[in-house]
């Protein structure tokens, strides 16, 4: 390479360089149109939209929105953040007309809708005129109260305003949290079902109080949170309101949960039929479609409309509410495992890792099958309750039982022992006892399935033995 080439490439090279730190401090030109407004929705305090003689009302309050007209209430966050985000984030798509010299040719007087918006640090409000939609449908005419200018905005912006009171309100009837929930008071028409909290396990108890059995913690929380996903489909009356003509002086279900810490309790009515006027009352309110409620809180101003699958969800018998494990207990906890059988003993017992058998003969046990059936003992549930007052357990094959089964807990404590009666063919059913317990419960035959008489069954396979 000579001299001559070598101090061109030189020179081009110093051009590219300073070209390119050049280019670095200019100033970048926008992407995509101007928005109508140069705030983020941060900076907006309040909006107020007018359309069609009516108007809603938003401010914001620390970092929630409410709604302020037409009624003044919370505001459900999501719907009401998303429309405030819809008017900041709009883009001009073109400027129609600087000045225009009708502004109803565009739908702009009167306006279709009218937006105000309080923004912080500005002292006036900022005003947004929407009027007709374009031939093509995409676009809508639209007008700032600052500028005699008349803008194209996307139609999508119009769309994104049309909202209700009801969209836009905080649709929760009650405010509850399973988690620290304390006690439920289920009342319907035919029963009254108590559970309290003791510690971290729910019980059921006696309408005057007394602890009587160990209730379904998964499904008493499931009943809590069935009444705190209550959402309002329509804000029915307000004020003061007369309940008797939504059928809620006499409702379906009458729910009631204390909560920790909470000074008082609170009740929700859930009415699915309109009670006859009384003589002081107004006629009834219609009866909800099949598939709706009416709601009110105890001591609130409002009832409500919801979706009515609410009352399935409440429709529970003590019994849908018992815990119906026959033994309670974890696995990490099992030491061994005997099954009394009247003619032989089988007997597990955990050395380390492993499992061994220990009778009717001391052998090795297949850790895989021991596991198995302590799972399926750990598993056990009632499906119904054939006494609480036995009397004679003859009749129920629980005198002479046909097997009984007892778990050992590694502090070399026992289980009560579950007994296993006979089986009503006739009912598909088999009884079975607690020793510690005087009820008498009914389960599935094939439970016993899961029940070995043979101790070959759970003696590990002789890799010797097998080969031959």
């Amino acid at each position: 390479m000579n001299v001559r080439t070598t101090l061109i490439l030189a020179i081009l090279v110093a051009l590219l360089g300073g070209y390119y730190v050049w280019s670095l401090r200019q100033p970048k030109p926008e992407t995509g149109n101007p928005t109508v407004f140069a705030f983020d929705d941060k900076a907006v305090q309040e909006v107020t939209i007018t359309r069609d003689g009516r108007t809603i009302g938003l401010r914001r309050d620390g970092e929630t929105w409410r709604l302020t007209r037409p009624v003044e209430a919370r505001a459900d966050q999501a719907p009401a953040a998303a429309l405030v985000a819809s008017l900041t984030l709009a883009r001009i798509e073109r400027i129609v007309e600087e000045k225009p010299a009708s502004l109803a040719d565009f739908g702009l007087e009167p306006p279709a809708v009218t937006i105000s918006l309080k923004v912080r640090d500005k002292a006036e409000p900022i005003s947004l005129l929407l009027g007709k939609t374009s031939p093509t449908g995409s676009w809508v005419y639209a007008k700032r109260g600052d500028s005699p200018a008349v803008l194209m905005v996307p139609a999508t912006l119009k769309g994104d305003l049309e909202k209700t009171p009801t969209d836009l309100r905080d649709k929760t009837i009650v405010s509850l949290d399973s988690t620290k929930a304390t006690r439920i008071e289920l009342k319907s028409k035919d029963s009254f079902i108590v559970a309290a909290k003791s510690g971290t396990e729910w019980w059921l108890e006696s309408a005057s109080g007394g602890i009587k059995v160990k209730a379904d913690g998964a499904a008493i929380d499931r009943l809590v949170r069935a009444v705190g996903d209550l959402k309002a489909k329509e804000f029915v009356a307000e004020g003061a309101i007369d309940i008797a003509r939504y059928g809620l002086t006499r409702p379906d279900y009458r729910v009631t949960v204390s909560e920790q810490d909470a000074p008082t309790s609170k009740t929700v009515l859930i009415a699915r039929k309109t009670a006859k006027p009384g003589k002081a009352s107004k006629a009834p309110a219609p009866t909800p479609e099949p598939d709706q409620a009416y709601v009110a809180v105890e001591g609130g101003k409002q009832v409500f409309l919801v979706e009515g699958k609410i009352l399935e969800a409440l429709k529970r018998s003590p019994l849908d509410l018992r815990d119906k494990r026959l033994l309670s207990f974890e696995i990490k906890d099992v030491k061994g495992l005997r099954l009394a059988w009247p003619d032989a003993t089988i007997a597990l017992e955990k050395e380390g890792d492993n499992w061994k058998l220990t009778q009717p003969q001391v052998a090795t046990a297949d850790s895989g099958k021991a596991l198995d059936l302590i799972y399926s003992v750990n598993g056990l549930r009632f499906k119904d309750i054939a006494t609480e007052k036995p009397g004679d357990l003859v009749r129920y094959g629980l005198a002479k039982p046909q097997v009984e089964v007892t778990v050992k807990k590694t502090d070399n404590t026992d289980l009560p022992a579950i007994a296993f009666g006979k089986i009503d063919k006739g009912k598909n059913q088999l009884f079975a006892k607690v020793k510690n317990s005087p009820i008498v419960y009914v389960l599935e035959p094939r439970v016993l399935d899961d029940l070995p008489r043979d101790p070959a069954k759970l003696k590990k396979e002789d890799v010797k033995e097998k080969k031959s």
